[in-house]
């Protein structure tokens, strides 16, 4: 990350981060994995999220802080990527493994679908009947 996004005070080192490239869910899951390290307050300037770390222990290397803090974004913003572009693959994983267990609840979802199917043909029949009596 350049100089320029983060910058190291006496007692505390701040990381100005573009809000386009990281959710605030990111930062938040960067920042809880940081509660034992520092004291994290979360900021926002425009497009800018602002994080300020004030570490708990006195003499804490600040830049090597911030540095790993900006490592934890990045974990983080791939780990939403992936779950983001698995989400179909992962709740049909687990619909399979519900009802693996509980089978009735295949049976149950059969039916829902079936009775579903057969309300939009029914409705279908009605609006092609309708069409036809109004054409004559």
């Amino acid at each position: 990350m350049p100089e320029k996004h983060i910058v190291v005070h006496p007692d505390h080192a701040e990381i100005a981060l573009n809000s386009k490239i990281y959710s605030k869910e990111t930062v938040f899951a960067a920042g809880y994995v940081f509660l034992d390290k520092s004291y994290v307050l979360l900021d926002q300037a425009g497009e800018r999220l602002l994080v300020y770390l004030y570490p708990q222990k006195p003499g804490a290397d600040l830049k090597k802080l911030a540095m790993e803090f900006t490592n934890e974004l990045l974990n983080y913003a791939h780990y939403f990527t992936r779950l983001k572009a698995n989400a179909d693959a992962v709740k049909s994983l687990m619909q399979r493994a519900l009802f693996s267990s509980a089978p009735a609840l295949v049976q149950e979802a059969e039916e829902k679908e079936i009775e579903d199917l057969i309300k939009e043909l029914e409705e279908e029949e009605k609006n092609v009947s309708t069409a036809k009596k109004s054409k004559k």
